[in-house]
């Protein structure tokens, strides 16, 4: 399994997460990553649905910016 993470101009922060997991596992995964970055201080104003895309890949869009607290 590999978690990609990726923060994009203006703030957009996509999470992708591929390899052999069920859409369930990806979802889960995909949240837990999301509450770690939230626990060191990085503040979402918006998170999107976990989207599916194909067989054993997902990923979220965070919408609105990241605001890391300092």
């Amino acid at each position: 399994m590999e978690i990609k993470v990726y923060v994009l101009p203006g703030g957009t922060v996509q999470i992708f997460v591929d390899g052999q997991v069920s859409f369930a596992q990806a979802q889960q995964i995909t949240q837990a990553v999301i509450a770690q970055l939230q626990a060191s201080g990085v503040a979402f104003s918006a998170v999107g649905t976990v989207e599916q895309h194909k067989d054993g890949v997902t990923h979220v869009h965070v919408h609105g910016g990241v605001h890391v607290g300092h």
